[in-house]
């Protein structure tokens, strides 16, 4: 995941129309920032995860959401003070400060899967209460992958294995069984396999 990261950081990106250098996630995240967060034992989707071990002293989620749930989390972000945002469906990778206090995210989005892959963090503790009670879906698999029948799947490779490691996989394991029937079943057996 972090290598993933420093990819998307390693290039210079648009921040709001300006071209900022490559950012220093161990500047913008030290240790004395680092916010106090109890995270529950089973977390809903999408789920936060410290970074304390990477020397970036925040808290990370990286997910894929819908539009709407990429709506919903831009407005949790404007009301934890964060104003200066992209539009939803800008690609955009690049630090926000906070708009009263020393804290900040980092935010890396772009669309693709039929919705907005993100990787975002922060240390702003009003936005992780926010987060950790946050539960949003990704697009479903017939959405995501429009042309592919889950029966002729075998092992998974390239785009699908990403998609299927990173974000389908952590949601399925976040679902009630119940919540699990919701799916049709071709997409079941999918998801309990892979």
């Amino acid at each position: 995941m972090l290598a993933w990261l420093k990819q998307r950081l390693q290039r210079n990106t648009p921040f709001l129309g300006r071209t900022k250098p490559q950012i220093d996630l161990h500047t913008a995240f030290p240790r004395a920032l680092m916010p106090s967060l109890s995270l529950p034992d089973r977390q809903v989707y999408p789920s936060i995860t410290p970074m304390a071990k990477a020397d970036i002293f925040g808290y990370q989620m990286h997910c894929l959401l819908t539009y709407q749930g990429k709506e919903a989390l831009d407005t949790l972000l404007r009301e934890a003070g964060f104003m200066a945002l992209p539009a939803v469906t800008d690609h955009f990778s690049g630090l926000i400060e906070h708009s009263t206090n020393e804290t900040r995210i980092f935010l890396s989005q772009y669309a693709d899967f039929a919705g907005i892959c993100i990787n975002l963090v922060t240390n702003n503790n009003a936005l992780l209460a926010a987060l950790v009670n946050f539960k949003s879906a990704p697009p479903t698999p017939w959405e995501s992958f429009a042309d592919v029948d889950p029966d002729t799947l075998g092992s998974l490779q390239g785009n699908i294995d990403f998609w299927c490691n990173y974000f389908w996989r952590p949601y399925w394991l976040s679902l009630s069984d119940t919540e699990r029937l919701q799916y049709p079943e071709n997409w079941r057996e999918f998801s309990d396999y892979h």
